[in-house]
C-alpha cells in the first residue's frame, strides 16, 4: 500500500510538473497570423473629452510622467471630443483637462502608463502595435 501511495505521488509531481513547464493560456500557434517581432517604440494616446459646457475650447495639458512632478509636454485649446497623440512606450503620461461652468473652472484628470503588449505565437514573441491608452477626461 505504502509502495502505491508512493509511485501515485511520485506520478503527481511529473504531472504537476509537465503541465506547469507547458505553455501559458496566452500561447498560441498560427502561422498564418502576422506577427511583429520588434517592439514598438511609440503606440497612441487617446483623449477623451466631454462638450465644454459654456461651448468655449477646453485647455488641455499633457505631461510625460504625473502632472504633480512630470514634464509638461503640449498644452493646447480645443473643441474636439478626441484627440491622438503618438508618443513613446514605457512612460507614464498625464493629462488635465479645464473646463470653464459659468464663472467656475472643472478640472479633470487622468494618467496612464502607455506599455507595450505582447504573447507568443509558435514560440517568437510578437507585439502588438495597435495598443493604445485611454485618458477620459469627460465630465461625469
Amino acid at each position: 500500500m505504502k509502495r502505491q501511495l508512493k509511485h501515485s505521488l511520485i506520478l503527481l509531481f511529473f504531472i504537476t510538473l509537465n503541465t506547469s513547464c507547458g505553455k501559458s493560456n496566452n500561447d498560441i500557434c498560427d502561422p498564418d497570423q502576422i506577427c511583429y517581432t520588434q517592439k514598438p517604440d511609440e503606440l497612441y494616446i487617446k483623449v477623451e473629452l466631454s462638450n465644454n459646457p459654456n461651448s468655449e475650447a477646453i485647455e488641455v495639458k499633457l505631461y510625460k510622467g504625473y502632472i504633480d512632478d512630470g514634464e509638461l509636454y503640449d498644452t493646447f485649446f480645443t473643441t474636439e471630443n478626441t484627440v491622438y497623440y503618438l508618443m513613446p512606450e514605457g512612460e507614464r503620461y498625464s493629462v488635465t483637462a479645464k473646463y470653464k461652468d459659468g464663472n467656475d473652472y472643472i478640472l479633470v484628470v487622468d494618467s496612464e502608463k502607455l506599455r507595450s503588449e505582447s504573447y507568443e505565437n509558435c514560440e517568437e514573441t510578437c507585439y502588438d502595435w495597435d495598443e493604445e491608452i485611454v485618458l477620459d477626461l469627460k465630465l461625469k
